[in-house]
């Protein structure tokens, strides 16, 4: 049995640890408030975004001889898949329970999924979990890494992997991209979801979580609503240069945010937890000590019994 000296210097451990965690769960929940007002205001805006440039990506079909000067004109273009592209977005820090966990794991099933097919897995690594678990675990090429960008994304993020990304797939190395992340649902919830990119038609055919079904009256559009013929001005090379990097990298932005709401969610629940099992540790700490100290002092009155009664 433990002596009163440990029971105690367990519950000072205990009580020091129960600070810091409900230090950061109230930080965490500062936050996490921020994060999801960026999430909430981002997701219109990637909402009309995609809706237009579904429109020009359909449009430009019929201009496939206008295009073939452009550098983006084989995202129009079927390609036979040989390599695929995989951003995974993670943290940087941990204590967020099981984020990072759930990420890096169907990360990893992923890439045998990908192998097993015969397909080469290439990988751009987003926060510094995703970078040490693939350092230790996996043995497949890693396109690009970025650290630090995970608490606080920002646009210069998302271009920068949109750029390395979208470079590799213009230069043969990799045949698609998809993004591995997370979607924040609610401050208690979220999903880890992949997300198609390139080709782009694949991303325009599927209908995304991170970006609300259109059935509001605001945006909703009548069946019986005539659809008038796009002009691209000045020509349609210079329509898809421009749009095709911003509808990557707004779609990439969308996604670290989405992953910075739902760390931020996540550590600020684990927090939660782990201050509350604190105050149960203490509890039963502190009730062992009592028991503890009386079975110590019923021992000192009963040699004190004992020795008065070998006295007489």
């Amino acid at each position: 049995m433990p002596n009163l000296k440990d029971i105690r210097r367990r519950i000072k451990s205990v009580k020091s640890t129960q600070k810091i965690t409900q230090a950061m769960r109230m930080v965490a929940a500062a936050k996490v408030k921020r994060a999801e007002n960026r999430v909430r205001a981002a997701r219109p805006y990637a909402s009309e975004f995609r809706k237009i440039f579904s429109d020009v990506f359909n449009a430009l079909k019929n201009h496939n001889e206008d295009i073939s000067g452009s550098r983006y004109a084989d995202l129009l273009q079927s390609r036979q898949i040989h390599n695929v592209g995989i951003v995974v977005i993670s943290s940087d820090r941990g204590l967020c329970g099981n984020y990072n966990s759930a990420v890096i794991r169907q990360a990893f099933r992923l890439e045998k999924e990908i192998k097993a097919r015969g397909l080469t897995p290439k990988f751009y690594l987003v926060g510094n979990k995703a970078i040490q678990a693939f350092a230790r675990y996996s043995n497949s090429e890693i396109l690009g890494r970025s650290a630090g960008i995970s608490a606080a994304p920002t646009v210069e993020d998302a271009n920068l992997i949109a750029q390395t990304m979208t470079q590799a797939f213009l230069d043969g190395k990799i045949d698609t991209i998809d993004v591995l992340s997370t979607h924040f649902v609610s401050m208690i919830s979220y999903k880890v979801q992949i997300s198609p990119v390139i080709p782009v038609r694949s991303f325009i055919d599927w209908e995304p979580e991170l970006i609300p079904t259109l059935n509001d009256s605001h945006y909703s559009v009548s069946p019986s609503d005539l659809k008038p013929e796009l002009l691209l001005e000045p020509n349609a090379v210079n329509i898809l240069d421009k749009m095709v990097p911003m509808f990557v990298s707004n779609l990439l932005y969308t996604l670290l945010l989405e992953g910075s709401a739902s760390e931020l969610a996540a550590r600020m629940t684990a927090m939660s937890n782990a201050t509350s099992n604190a105050g149960d540790m203490i509890t039963r700490l502190t009730i062992q000590y009592n028991k503890v100290r009386q079975a110590a002092i019923t021992q000192e009155i009963l040699e004190i019994v004992g020795g008065a009664e070998a006295l007489k």
